[in-house]
């Protein structure tokens, strides 16, 4: 594989994880459920996924909706 397949492959492989959490996060702001994620020490933090779509939206301006 060439380096030009290998960065094609990484960035289809990056943008299927990102539209993989956004289609996560949306589905779970729809349904009302919490997020985890790990504070700076690795602590699990809970958020309402709504705070978290929003926060995302607020910071990814390219979000698809």
């Amino acid at each position: 594989m060439s380096d030009e397949e290998n960065l094609n492959l990484i960035q289809k492989l990056n943008q299927g994880l990102k539209k993989s959490y956004e289609d996560l996060l949306r589905r779970k702001a729809a349904l009302g459920q919490d997020m985890v994620f790990a504070d700076e020490n690795g602590l699990p933090r809970i958020v309402p996924a709504q705070e978290a779509l929003a926060e995302y939206e607020r910071t990814h301006p390219s979000i698809s909706n």
